[in-house]
């Protein structure tokens, strides 16, 4: 899924022209100028959790623009850390290797627990405690153990400790980018803006509208024609994100990729991509996978029955298939 340019649609390395215009005002008895200013759009970009990651949002004070970017992204910064079980000393690595973790994070735990819940909701599609059977596939092994251990409902989280069952080991990579998303989208609304676009690697928020005053639009990928866009989008006030088998295929026919089904171990063989609309992007992620997974009829059921959730599904014989609440084509 890639954001198009802003005019017509939005791209993630987009910068929008910073202008002034001068009004004419009727003062003293005489008609004169004085430059008023307008809302800029100010965007960076920097590379995070391995993906591109554009922030842009729309002010009048450039400065006041810049400090709200650095703080959104030392906060992007933090939260990795957090959810990062590849980076050694942080909270997720030492659960990992000890099984148990003495008054964690509580954005950790607020995260594990939405997890469990999305794992609930999919009936195991989406489960964080896959991260044995993905390593076992990523070196070849026999997964057939590995898979015993793959159990969301032997996680046990609560504020004052989390612990796993022998062997188990938790991935967020599933989540913790639109959990990152979500954190960074918070920041910014903190500090007074509320037209705003975050992006990382395909998951996004939107609030508001751009510096010319229309919607963000995105752009969804094709998933056999990456240049190419299925339906481009106005998204405002909405949380996006993709799963799809293109994004990392391990076969020519994409009949192996990244997403993999916690109760098989093998991957999903119906859809080419899910984009997901949702209230958060950590929910669009996660659903984005599950329904990945679940394939489009359990999956359609799934999007249907949560509020403010929409999906559109694209089969690998490139059929497209709606939720109830999917915006039509325009």
């Amino acid at each position: 899924m890639t954001p198009k340019q802003p005019s017509p649609t939005l791209s993630r390395r987009h910068f929008l022209q910073i202008t002034a215009v001068a009004s004419t005002v009727f003062l003293g008895g005489r008609w004169v100028q004085r430059l008023v200013k307008q809302p800029t759009a100010v965007h960076q970009t920097r590379l995070l959790m391995g993906t591109v990651v554009n922030l842009t949002l729309v002010g009048d004070d450039t400065t006041h623009s810049q400090q709200a970017l650095a703080a959104t992204f030392a906060e992007m910064e933090r939260l990795i850390a957090l959810f990062n079980w590849r980076q050694p000393g942080s909270a997720l690595a030492t659960l990992n290797q000890t099984g148990q973790l003495a008054n964690p994070p509580q954005e950790l735990v607020e995260l594990l627990q939405a997890a469990y819940h999305f794992s609930r909701q999919s009936d195991g599609a989406f489960d964080v405690t896959i991260q044995p059977l993905l390593e076992a596939i990523r070196t070849g092994t026999d997964t057939q153990a590995p898979r015993q251990l793959v159990d969301y409902r032997q996680l046990q989280v609560s504020s004052d400790k989390i612990s796993l069952a022998p062997g188990m080991q938790i991935t967020l990579d599933g989540m913790a980018k639109g959990r990152v998303v979500d954190g960074a989208t918070a920041v910014l609304q903190t500090h007074g803006f509320t037209n705003v676009l975050v992006e990382a690697g395909g998951d996004l928020v939107a609030h508001g509208q751009r510096a010319d005053g229309q919607s963000w639009r995105l752009g969804i990928t094709h998933p056999r024609q990456p240049e190419s866009t299925l339906q481009v989008l106005p998204v405002t006030g909405q949380a996006v994100a993709t799963s799809g088998d293109y994004q990392h295929s391990f076969s020519q026919d994409f009949s192996h990729h990244h997403i993999v089904d916690p109760r098989t171990g093998e991957s999903p063989t119906e859809l080419a991509s899910v984009t997901v609309l949702a209230p958060t992007a950590a929910a669009a992620d996660a659903l984005s996978t599950a329904v990945m997974v679940l394939g489009s009829q359990a999956g359609l059921a799934l999007i249907d029955q949560l509020p403010g959730t929409a999906a559109l599904l694209v089969t690998k014989e490139m059929q497209l298939k709606r939720s109830a609440h999917f915006p039509a084509v325009r």
